[in-house]
């Protein structure tokens, strides 16, 4: 039993009174819509609008892994945030700021700051992907694919030594890397290594490599929020928000209950999208159709600060779950204040997504989960205002498991979760 409670002082004021009828079993649609009007972010209820259906299954509770929570009650009380919320003091591990208190002027900040040191990517954590773009008519565009994406974090750490910090000067939060990439073939090879430090003012160094160009890019902060590779998304959006908390200011606006995917129910199963992607079935087949759940989350604001005039986004919206502050749904604004794109991370907590998981097991990895985890194995990152969408598989819905090679995984002690696999060097000597 956890030996914290959450001070939950205010309710969000919902529109709508039918929202408290949502039950089990009920199936919400853009005929019923009304029925869960104060439950569907403004981006869900497009995604609603546009067709895809919601079957609401019975909440779930996610307890915090036993090694985390214990961390949380060694070290919490010690932590410190500074008096503008940009940095925290005598962190260790665990949940930094485990009681929130509404009514205080920080909480958004205390809340990201949980979020980076969120209690399911402690050691490490990595998996394979692929990334399709889908248009309005629900015709594929265009296909990306990639043996893993991949992070180690250097504070917080409970598994594997050394821990909890791997010394670095200048002190980084976390490592990580996304590709190199297997297809398309014009990108064929290209990957991106990023490190987060911890002293506020220090920028990430991100790099990119494109073998193509046999160069090495060096992607400035103000470019974070730029379409990345073609696609809708951005590097501070990924996972649902990817940026520096130090960049930012945060308010919370609410602590609410809202219809999100936390038991999805689907991993690698062709059913997880609501229809093929062939021309024939519009938006539709780009939609995911898994199981939905009532989640109490706080809702966070996020106004870039540490940018200049060149981000392209005026705000951020998280709704950030109350029992492992994951962003499942998250918005973003453009500098009109209008809603441009969402995001619906589609988990699948478990301690195994089925019977024969994995199917290939990395070397040095035992996946002997004691504790339940977030398989993450589809989500949308869409363009409301282009209706037009980029979707991922974590691993592929469209392979046979015989053929996954790194599927989700956490906490293992695996070589390619190391100091010296997060390199620039490693960067181009994976691509080839």
């Amino acid at each position: 039993m956890r030996t914290y409670y959450l001070v939950a002082v205010f309710m969000f004021v919902t529109t709508g009174l039918g929202w408290a009828e949502v039950k089990p079993g009920d199936t919400i649609t853009k005929d019923n819509l009304a029925q869960a009007e104060g439950l569907l972010p403004p981006f869900v209820r497009w995604l609603v609008e546009q067709g895809m259906p919601i079957p609401v299954s019975e909440t779930k509770k996610v307890e915090w892994p036993k090694a985390y929570r214990e961390a949380t009650e060694k070290y919490a009380a010690q932590v410190k945030l500074s008096p503008d919320g940009r940095n925290i003091y005598n962190y260790v591990a665990g949940s930094p700021f485990p009681v929130i208190d509404p009514n205080d002027p920080l909480a958004g900040f205390k809340l990201m700051w949980d979020h980076e040191q969120r209690p399911y990517i402690i050691d490490n954590i990595g998996t394979e992907w692929i990334v399709e773009l889908v248009n309005r008519q629900g015709e594929l565009e265009r296909k990306y694919g990639s043996s893993f994406w991949r992070r180690m974090m250097w504070t917080g750490r409970l598994y594997t030594d050394p821990k909890p910090v791997i010394p670095h000067n200048p002190s980084v939060r976390y490592t990580e890397q996304w590709g190199p990439l297997f297809i398309p073939e014009d990108l064929k090879g290209a990957g991106v290594v990023n490190y987060r430090y911890l002293p506020p003012d220090i920028p990430d160094d991100t790099y990119m490599y494109l073998p193509e160009l046999r160069r090495v890019r060096r992607i400035s902060s103000a470019n974070r929020s730029d379409a990345f590779w073609g696609t809708d998304g951005d590097i501070d959006s990924i996972g649902g928000f990817n940026a520096k908390v130090s960049y930012w200011s945060f308010r919370l606006l609410a602590e609410k209950e809202i219809l999100a995917v936390v038991h999805s129910g689907k991993y690698g199963d062709p059913s997880q999208w609501c229809a093929p992607r062939d021309g024939t079935h519009g938006f539709l087949a780009a939609l995911p159709c898994v199981s939905w759940e009532k989640r109490k989350v706080w809702v966070v604001e996020g106004i870039p600060t540490g940018y200049g005039t060149q981000y392209a986004y005026s705000k951020r919206i998280l709704y950030l779950d109350q029992d492992f502050f994951g962003p499942g749904i998250a918005e973003m604004y453009d500098q009109g204040g209008e809603l441009w794109k969402g995001i619906v991370n589609c988990t699948f907590y478990a301690k195994k997504p089925y019977a024969g998981y994995p199917a290939k097991p990395i070397k040095g990895g035992n996946y002997n989960y004691e504790d339940e985890w977030p398989f993450t194995p589809n989500g949308i990152l869409a363009d409301v205002q282009q209706t037009h969408a980029t979707v991922f598989d974590a691993p592929s819905s469209h392979t046979k498991s015989s053929e996954w090679v790194n599927e989700w995984y956490f906490n293992e002690d695996v070589a390619i979760n190391t100091e010296q696999a997060y390199s620039v060097s490693y960067l181009i000597q994976s691509a080839h």
